[in-house]
């Protein structure tokens, strides 16, 4: 979080981290005001904030200054809330760093570097680190009953799978840009003019699967025999694979006529005028 420095009078003490709950204005917020912009002034629930009000009262994160202890970095793991934040960022509304001696007894109190600290290695900071992105296959959370078109059913409950992507979306292509004719740059994906999907991104998607053994139950079905379905495929493996590869086994639409292909460039010029 940055490096403290010590008070000539320093004693042991406890800092911890809470997380903050009301929104404040990081340019003018001061122990009293949580914004404090000219003649817009707002308090805090109390001085130096409210616990259940200002700060939430369960501790993200501590750590232990022992006496005498000289300048170093404090860190705080607040992995849990940084992956809260991530999820729901209007819940981003900082930490608050409370010193168990500081309202006890003022004067004990240690400095922290601020972000326009001259020395950028007293600075603030936040450290992070995730895991590659993968794609793999994920069994569903519930099972199901397999139906063939004649009523036959599976004797038991089949699980099947899908493929997912962990720890973040398949990582787009580095350091390569679609610019289809100069007009449509910037966007994710497209169809071109023989329906194929023109785009950076990847997907996860199945490259194995095997097919699975069902056995049927045909007994309410006149007629016919119980036996193995050999439909329903597994999924075995997964990877993140660019769209365009995926597309491409899409069926081309015939090549356009010269007439068409005339039309369509009068078109593109008029759009980009």
């Amino acid at each position: 979080m940055g490096k403290p420095y010590n008070d000539p009078k320093q004693m042991d003490r406890q800092l911890v981290a809470h997380k903050i709950v009301t929104q404040w204005e990081e340019g003018t917020a001061t122990n009293k005001y949580s914004s404090n912009s000219g003649s817009d002034k707002v308090e805090w629930g109390s001085s130096m904030m409210k616990e259940g009000e200002d700060y939430q009262g369960s501790v993200e994160s501590s750590v232990y200054i022992s006496e005498s202890e000289g300048p170093t970095d404090v860190w705080f793991n607040l992995t849990y809330l940084f992956t809260e934040w991530m999820n729901e960022t209007s819940s981003d509304m900082g930490v608050v760093i409370k010193d168990s001696l500081h309202e006890q007894i003022p004067g004990y109190f240690l400095k922290f570097g601020s972000n326009d600290n001259d020395d950028e290695t007293m600075r603030p900071y936040f450290w992070t680190c995730q895991k590659n992105p993968t794609c793999e296959p994920v069994d569903e959370d519930t099972s199901r009953y397999i139906e063939d078109k004649d009523g036959c059913v599976s004797v038991a409950n089949v699980t099947l799978n899908v493929c997912v992507a962990k720890n973040g979306p398949c990582a787009a292509e580095e350091n390569e840009l679609v610019d289809l004719d100069g007009y449509v740059y910037g966007t994710t994906a497209m169809w071109d003019e023989f329906h194929e999907m023109q785009t950076l991104c990847k997907c996860c998607v199945e490259t194995e699967t095997e097919t699975m053994d069902i056995p049927m139950d045909c007994s309410a079905v006149d007629g016919k025999s119980d036996y193995t379905y050999q439909e329903v495929k597994y999924i075995k493996a997964c990877e993140c694979q660019k769209c365009t590869s995926i597309s491409s086994k899409r069926k081309k639409r015939a090549e356009p006529s010269k007439t068409r292909l005339l039309l369509r460039s009068a078109l593109k010029s008029i759009l980009r005028k």
